[in-house]
């Protein structure tokens, strides 16, 4: 059946396939349950569309149109909007223009498209496209049990009511979360995750990526293994970093702890008194501000203090090395009061219990628990070999004493 209106026209189908022109002025055009053509002409119509073979001509600068679908849809060339029937989990999709995309109570994905979108998604767990940085994201469904996602292909921040964030492709960008409890997921580039103030899962792949940190409940889970690839936790709260990730920084001015796991890491302190403990490998401390205590742990490790008094704790001879295996302190000193501490360590081996360091200057071992400095390294003795056990290069110090240690 064909129909053909004048202006400001109300045109509905049968059941076969129709097709109706709307002409001049806003017309309201409902093909039926065929597989209608529709075209409305000038002026601003709506179109209802119940059948994928549906099909809907507008040409340019003919006004502003909208489909209402009860099927996934994708908008054809100069149809500006589209809202969602019905209760079926079915999508839309955007053209090149600035849509508007409107979801109905079931799970829909909307995705706006190449232009500047507004995407509004109603009840059921939705997923919004993001590819351009006007598009506008509105979640109204408030229930504790929805689940809305984002996938995002550049720099995106959640508005309100969305739990997570993937970010899509592999352009270096940053996914920033809300105060729900979000899940954000990295892509193949290089991203920064910031879960903002929920408790938060920040997932990253390859890439080297940074992660953001502020609630005791945040959890970071780095799946790359890739050699080569340095990934980073920013902190500003006590943290441990878990597998795969090299390096933590922590911020802010609180007193916090950081501690390594079994890779090189990089711990950098904040401006409060740190605790930076590297565990196993060859790790970089850098207590930054305040007073702070540093524990290489095992592998070789270089220490640096920074301002403040503070204080470099060597537990046990298995985290020791001798010559280029050494343990390096880049800024000890003296008049800011800094301190050696061996007070874990046990100084001799050949009897029980933990054994006092007895220092003897620059003068050669006479028996064991001695420790000696020359040239700028510290040597110890623990099995009465009156060979140094361990040693310690202390950079640029020239005189050392009893009262630069905790023994």
């Amino acid at each position: 059946m064909n129909l053909t209106g004048n202006e400001n026209n109300t045109l509905i189908g049968n059941a076969s396939i129709n097709v109706l022109q709307g002409g001049a002025g806003n017309d309201w055009l409902d093909g039926g349950l065929g597989a209608d053509s529709l075209s409305g002409g000038t002026g601003d119509d709506v179109y209802i569309v119940d059948n994928v073979g549906d099909k809907v001509i507008e040409l340019a600068d003919e006004g502003r149109d909208l489909v209402k679908a009860s099927v996934s849809y994708g908008l054809s060339a100069n149809v500006e909007d589209a809202l969602l029937l019905g209760a079926a989990a079915v999508n839309l999709t955007g053209n090149e223009l600035a849509n508007t995309l409107t979801g109905n109570a079931a799970a829909n994905i909307l995705n706006g498209g190449a232009g500047a979108d507004t995407l509004i998604g109603g009840a059921g767990n939705d997923t919004y496209v993001v590819d351009h940085i006007g598009d506008n994201v509105i979640e109204t469904g408030t229930s504790l049990t929805e689940v809305d996602t984002v996938q995002a292909s550049i720099n995106y921040t959640l508005g309100a009511n969305v739990e997570n964030l993937t970010l899509t492709g592999s352009a270096h960008v940053n996914g920033t979360g809300n105060a729900l409890n979000n899940i954000l997921l990295g892509n193949s580039g290089t991203n920064v995750l910031d879960g903002g103030l929920g408790a938060d899962r920040m997932v990253g792949g390859t890439g080297n990526d940074t992660y953001v940190v502020d609630n005791l409940k945040d959890v970071v889970s780095e799946t790359s293994t890739l050699a080569g690839e340095i990934d980073t936790v920013m902190a500003s709260i006590s943290y441990t970093l878990g597998a795969n990730l090299e390096n933590l920084t922590l911020t802010g001015s609180d007193n916090l702890n950081g501690t390594g796991n079994a890779l090189n890491n990089v711990l950098i302190g904040n401006d409060g008194n740190n605790l930076l403990n590297g565990g196993l490998g060859n790790d970089v401390l850098d207590g930054g501000a305040a007073n702070d205590t540093l524990i290489g742990g095992l592998g070789t490790d270089t220490l640096t203090g920074g301002t403040g008094a503070d204080r470099f704790v060597f537990n046990a001879l298995n985290e020791m090395g001798k010559g280029g295996l050494r343990d390096v302190i880049t800024d000890f000193s003296s008049l800011d009061g800094d301190k050696l501490d061996f007070s874990k360590f046990d100084a001799n081996l050949l009897s029980t219990g933990v054994n006092k360091f007895t220092f003897i200057d620059s003068n050669d071992f006479t028996g064991t628990g001695q420790l000696r400095f020359v040239d700028h390294v510290l040597y110890g003795n623990v099995n009465g070999d009156l060979v140094a056990d361990f040693e310690i290069q202390l950079v640029g110090v020239n005189s050392f004493s009893s009262h630069d240690l905790v023994a």
